[in-house]
């Protein structure tokens, strides 16, 4: 039975939610509507008092957004504040037409505009937008109005301590989780390129299966920064920015891909015997970080300090040696050997240097420390 529920997680389960991170936000999401939903019953709230708690409730967990904790709890407040504002008014504004197609062009407006700000306040003015066209439809009086605004209210805030505080919902928790396991598989396919080095037999197909595993779990960490509403493509080197370790994961999968297109330098070269047998070491190396790496405990975020120094020193002896065995003053047949061998060595240079950009920013982003 265990095998089989191990078969039916790897086939059906992991490549679309491992560690059932989804199916957790989802839970979170609906268990706290359902205490929104409890809590209106207990006070006797019925008909349209009702149904303005339970659309607070809704909007609060429907419309988070931010890369942390703290900036959800913000982001939250802030949608809940406007709607606040925004659904008596569109309730009395509903009451002429006129009005009401002024009203719903500057709102519309405003809401794609100030999308160029980022997902957040792309994600806060559809909120915004979405509450506003339901009050706006249903037209009010101005008591009945806050009499909405207050039920709204009354639901989005018992959603939202239920879902920051009794039920918090980290997600660079998730995040951390999810790169661990991208770097994990990445690290899967280092290490079958390493084999490759040394043992002809290891087939393309075999490399293209691992190939695949590791592009979908960078493609899954970015979905799972899309299903929180997260930007990844937002970040740059001088301002920062939650897509910068997405960008750090997609280069540090080329340079690996890139690393794979070179490793056939010693098949039937006896003579590249050494330079092989040190650059499966240097290679199998760094493939030991990314496995220690993938590793790491969320608890106590602490992570082995790799010594890259020490690392490309020795890719640094494997040029040397390359460059005394001389080929590049030869004839073109050798000469083109010691521009495969070179190109080998520089991609593992440049996987060595990806994975240590990686880590400053994994060490920055879900504040590990050193051992």
């Amino acid at each position: 039975m265990h095998k089989l529920l191990n078969a039916f997680y790897l086939k059906y389960v992991r490549p679309a939610d491992p560690g059932f991170f989804i199916t957790k936000y989802a839970a979170k999401a609906a268990m706290s509507c359902l205490v929104s939903f409890f809590a209106a019953l207990l006070i006797g709230l019925k008909g349209e008092s009702f149904f303005w708690c339970m659309a607070g409730a809704v909007c609060t967990v429907l419309f988070r957004t931010g890369s942390t904790l703290k900036r959800r709890k913000i982001y939250a407040l802030i949608l809940l504040a406007l709607i606040a504002v925004l659904v008596p008014v569109a309730a009395m504004v509903g009451q002429h037409d006129y009005l009401s197609l002024g009203f719903i062009f500057i709102l519309s407006f405003a809401c794609f505009f100030i999308s160029s700000a980022g997902v957040s306040a792309s994600t806060i003015g559809h909120g915004c937008l979405l509450v506003s066209l339901l009050s706006l439809f249903s037209p009010a009086g101005a008591v009945q109005g806050i009499i909405r605004s207050i039920s709204l209210l009354f639901g989005g805030l018992i959603s939202y301590v239920t879902n920051f505080y009794l039920w918090p919902f980290d997600p660079e928790k998730i995040l951390f989780s999810s790169a661990k396991l991208a770097i994990e598989d990445m690290g899967f396919l280092l290490e079958g390129v390493c084999l490759r080095i040394k043992n002809p037999n290891v087939s393309e197909e075999q490399l293209a299966f691992l190939s695949k595993e590791a592009i979908n779990s960078v493609k899954r960490y970015r979905t799972f920064m899309e299903s929180f509403n997260i930007d990844p493509l937002k970040g740059s080197g001088a301002s920062g920015g939650p897509g910068l370790f997405y960008f750090a994961l997609i280069r540090m999968f080329e340079s690996i891909v890139g690393l794979s297109n070179h490793i056939h330098f010693a098949d039937n070269q006896p003579e590249l015997n050494q330079i092989r047998d040190d650059f499966y070491e240097a290679a199998a190396e760094i493939s030991h970080e990314f496995d220690k790496f993938s590793k790491i405990e969320r608890k106590q975020a602490v992570y082995h300090a790799t010594d890259f120094d020490e690392i490309n020193d020795k890719i640094s002896q494997l040029q040397i040696f390359l460059l005394n065995m001389g080929g590049y003053k030869q004839g073109d047949e050798v000469q083109d050997k010691f521009l495969e061998v070179w190109a080998a060595i520089y991609e593992l240079k440049t996987v060595v240097n990806e994975f240590r950009e990686m880590t400053h920013l994994a060490k920055a982003k879900f504040k590990l420390r050193k051992e």
